[in-house]
């Protein structure tokens, strides 16, 4: 309530002359803040309850415990409260998904003696039967798949059995972490009194009460209150929605960067004399692309939270609600598209459909662009989401919690009283501590929302992801808490019934990473070639002599002049009239698409339908099974409305005895016909 005094109070002639912050902006004060309860700790036990969430809460020898969640939500508001308690939820259910991903990683390995595809291209038997095409125009020569036998090793820990089985498993653990959390939502809501918490009755923002000039009654309060034409709202909108776009093709143009440089550096390894460089050509490729990548994501997302702000504030939005909602929007379809496009790119579009084949290669700039190694694209796909995710997690671990730190021991020793015995007042120890960053909640809810997506939508390719996930969130809650009880000075409570536009988030996400992973399966994994070659085209129902069915011929004379070596014979000893890759092809002459090509991708359709069918029916059965309210909570909200109603129909009847008492036989009684109206209009 202070606040809000402190942020309506006009203090000059201008329209800009109001609010504490403005005066806090041109110098006037130099902070605002409420004051903590007291010191993070004493001696002499626990005082109050920063004090008591210092110990309790923002330690690292708790990570293993509960949280106080009442205690948060008391000292820091709802807000925060809400955000905690769903990240503590969050955490907990990510322990099941992390083991059975770890379950399905060690199967991976388990199975790798006994796969046969892999043993095929490490056989050196096969080295002559399997010479393949050149990876790259004139300084790649033709190669040995045999020289591929660790990259196609690789690519079985993450290309199993076990994949499809897990990628079901989160699909339905996701729907359960959304059920499960509604309930707790629902329970916190009515403990802390918010869970009838009216939105409609909103107070506007200081900043649109002062700058917008048009005024209209407003149909709930009956008053005149500043207003927004549609059409100017509409407008601002559209804008907002161009620059997004313009951002989205910044994104995919410094995606086209990485294409072109991968393509280069691809080039340049295969070139080099030396035999291991060649060999692991491809995985130092990706590793450097995906960290390349990882820093243009950062200073992209760096640029846009700018202007993002800035466009927010241009629209002008009524409510503060409406402001973080319009700009949870703006960041995350930025963020989004900047952090998961790469991702995209590998999975769907590094297939011989878009790069092309020895017949024909497609071309950027003259350059022929990048394919997949004959072992498939989850190997790359695998690399750039640990780097990306991992990095990232690295990355705002240090600078949300070490950087603070040091910054708050840095003024503690600097400003440190010349005479020690005096005790600072808190005011002026908590202006030593760090300033409470604007829009800070976005910012936690935005990187554990990121996070969920690498958790979900692409774990068909790294199963371990919500075993890093669960390492890094225990950490990062203990490091925030940290933050919010000792390192940044109290942050004004906010108070919500929910966690608001972000669940309908995570539910759209919970919904694309069904379509994604089957995709994933379907169409980057080889899952499900392997299946028709099985029951298709194996003489003994197994997957011996599956590596040579999938490799088509192609005559070295038919290759395009510019995909030929400049040395042919550069590092292999052998020669052959012909040359492999990896596709479905018919032999020469005419080099269409072979009848089992159309038998995978019939097959590859179906499975993707079935896998959605299958996976949406059960989420949406467990989502129909699971209430969003438990039982005996939903009985104690019923007890409450109806005592509600009797107190008021019991204070009605008493008022309205009253007023007719005083009614006299010659006088109307039109304050008992208006007592009358309200409270038929209440009911």
């Amino acid at each position: 309530m202070v606040y809000r005094m402190l942020q309506m109070t006009s203090f000059g002639p201008e329209e800009q002359d109001y609010g504490i912050m403005s005066l806090c902006d041109d110098g006037t004060y130099t902070a605002t803040y409420p004051l903590h309860d007291g010191p993070s700790k004493q001696k002499d036990g626990v005082a109050n309850d920063r004090q008591k969430l210092r110990s309790d809460w923002s330690s690292f020898r708790r990570m293993f415990t509960y949280q106080p969640i009442n205690i948060v939500r008391r000292y820091f508001g709802g807000m925060i409260g809400f955000y905690y308690a769903w990240l503590g939820v969050y955490i907990s259910m990510l322990v099941p998904a992390a083991i059975v991903g770890l379950l399905c990683f060690l199967y991976g390995i388990v199975s790798l003696q006994s796969f046969e595809p892999a043993n095929e291209i490490c056989d050196e038997k096969n080295e002559q039967l399997f010479y393949m095409c050149p990876q790259c125009d004139r300084h790649c020569s033709f190669w040995s798949l045999r020289t591929s036998c660790y990259f196609a090793q690789v690519s079985h820990l993450f290309d199993n059995e076990a994949t499809v089985f897990f990628s079901v498993f989160m699909s339905v653990w996701a729907t359960l972490f959304l059920e499960y959390w509604k309930r707790v939502q629902v329970r916190l809501g009515y403990e802390w009194g918010v869970h009838n918490f009216i939105d409609e009755y909103e107070l506007p923002r200081p900043q649109f009460i002062f700058s917008v000039r048009t005024k209209r009654k407003n149909p709930v309060t009956d008053k005149l209150e500043p207003y927004v034409p549609s059409m100017t709202r509409i407008k601002r909108i559209m804008g907002s929605l161009g620059v997004i776009f313009f951002m989205g093709c910044v994104v995919v143009a410094s995606i086209a960067g990485i294409v072109a440089y991968r393509a280069s550096v691809l080039a340049v390894l295969y070139a080099n004399s030396n035999n291991d460089v060649r060999q692991n050509a491809k995985l130092m490729t990706s590793f450097s692309a995906a960290i390349i990548n990882l820093v243009f994501i950062k200073i992209l997302s760096f640029v846009y939270v700018k202007l993002a702000v800035m466009l927010t504030d241009w629209e002008n939005p009524r409510t503060k609600s409406e402001y973080q909602n319009l700009l949870t929007f703006k960041m995350y379809v930025f963020e989004f598209v900047n952090t998961y496009s790469s991702l995209f790119y590998i999975a769907f579009f590094k297939s011989s459909l878009l790069i092309g084949n020895p017949t024909k290669y497609h071309r950027m700039n003259d350059r022929r662009v990048e394919g997949c190694d004959p072992s498939g694209c989850l190997t790359d796909l695998c690399i750039q989401l640990a780097v990306i995710m991992i990095g990232k997690q690295i990355f705002s671990f240090v600078l949300e919690f070490f950087y603070p730190s040091a910054v708050r021991s840095w003024n503690k020793w600097w400003y440190k009283p010349s005479d020690e015995n005096r005790k600072l007042p808190q005011w002026e120890s908590d202006y030593l501590l760090n300033p409470e960053p604007d829009f800070r909640m976005f910012y936690e809810y935005l990187e554990m929302v990121i996070q969920f997506g690498f958790v979900t939508m692409f774990v068909a390719s790294f199963p371990l992801a919500p075993l890093f996930a669960l390492i890094n969130n225990i950490f990062e809650l203990r490091a925030d808490a940290t933050n919010f009880a000792v390192n940044f000075r109290r942050p004004v409570a906010g108070e919500v019934k929910n966690i608001g536009i972000w669940f309908r988030i995570l539910e759209i996400l919970t919904k694309i990473s069904v379509l994604v992973n089957s995709f994933v399966i379907a169409f980057t994994t080889d899952f499900v070639p392997r299946l028709v070659y099985i029951f298709g085209y194996s003489e003994d129902g197994t997957l011996k002599g599956y590596v040579n069915n999938s490799l088509s011929y192609i005559n070295i004379t038919d290759l395009e002049p510019s995909a030929m070596p400049l040395n042919r014979f550069k590092h292999l000893n052998y020669t052959k009239p012909y040359c492999r890759f990896k596709d479905y092809l018919e032999a020469s002459p005419s080099y269409r698409y072979s009848k089992q090509f159309f038998h995978v991708t019939l097959a590859r359709v179906v499975f993707v339908l079935m896998f959605q069918y299958v996976v949406f029916l059960v989420k949406d059965l467990l989502a129909w099974l699971v209430p969003d309210i438990p039982k005996s909570l939903l009985v104690k909200i019923k007890r409450e409305n109806h005592v509600a109603r009797l107190c008021l129909q019991k204070s009605e009847v008493q008022a309205t005895q009253e007023i007719s008492l005083n009614c006299t036989p010659y006088q109307s009684c039109e304050s008992l016909n208006l007592a009358e109206n309200v409270r038929n209009s209440i009911v």
